[in-house]
């Protein structure tokens, strides 16, 4: 795809995008939460436009009823073309191969979009999306809630709470996302372009839900380059018999209050 192709396909999307209800109709806490996670990659010309949806989809969710929380993984099978992506883990690349093998595809894709680990479909999808939420909304979630505390300079403790989850094989995913990050791309499919994201995971955690009850908490370090503003814990408990996504919270980090000066 061309850049000037991908700006047309962006516009066309934001479009097809619109939410279908007032702006501000429902507030966050009367709606479903749903996770959506895109496989992206830098050296993917068709991901920008799906990057930009992603990004929207947390600002204003097109379909009534939920409350999207947004993670963006970078995977690292584009980097042989020229341009390696600042953000690429395997890590990710071995979790979007873990669904292909669930959803049995077969091969893995960018951009992919899966929401509550229960849905898969291309990432500039519409029409899909659409419906994906629709469906994630009809499935009322136990309450999930993220807290977290300062823990030294460079660090933080989350805590996630909520009801128990009657579920035998369940695993406990903690992500560390930004927001607003932008990248100018020097070789691959899409050279000379400055490519925007947000909820880029940059710290990923998982633990057996049985090696983590209820409340849990983690240790999570900070580093120096992410900007502390434009950064989200997300919790989330996901079966590890069929992959979805049963509970979901995130936390803003500049949301938490200041530590008190010691006197």
């Amino acid at each position: 795809m061309l850049p000037s192709m991908g700006r047309t396909m962006v516009t066309f999307l934001l479009i097809a995008l619109a939410p279908a209800w007032p702006a501000g109709a429902q507030s966050r806490s009367d709606r479903v939460p749903v996770l959506a996670e895109l496989f992206t990659s830098e050296g993917c010309s068709s991901c920008p436009p799906a990057d930009r949806i992603l990004e929207l989809l947390a600002i204003e969710p097109p379909v009534d009823g939920v409350d999207v929380i947004i993670m963006s993984e970078h995977v690292t099978y584009w980097d042989h073309q020229g341009w390696r992506d600042p953000f690429g883990s395997v890590t990710f690349t071995s979790r979007q191969q873990k669904y292909g093998e669930w959803f049995k595809l077969e091969s893995v894709f960018t951009p992919q979009l899966v929401i509550d680990g229960a849905l898969q479909l291309v990432g500039t999808d519409i029409a899909g999306l659409k419906a994906a939420l629709a469906k994630s909304a009809t499935k009322p979630k136990p309450r999930l809630t993220v807290a977290i505390r300062e823990n030294g300079p460079q660090g933080l403790v989350a805590t996630a709470s909520g009801p128990a989850v009657a579920v035998a094989d369940a695993e406990l995913v903690w992500a560390v996302t930004e927001d607003n990050l932008e990248v100018e791309v020097k070789r691959g499919e899409n050279a000379h372009r400055t490519l925007h994201h947000s909820g880029v995971v940059r710290w990923f955690s998982m633990k057996k839900l049985g090696d983590s009850a209820m409340p849990a908490s983690i240790d999570i370090p900070l580093r120096a380059e992410w900007k502390r503003n434009r950064l989200r814990v997300v919790a989330f408990v996901q079966s590890a018999r069929n992959r979805n996504v049963l509970s979901v919270g995130a936390v803003s980090v500049q949301a938490q209050p200041p530590r008190d000066t010691p006197r």
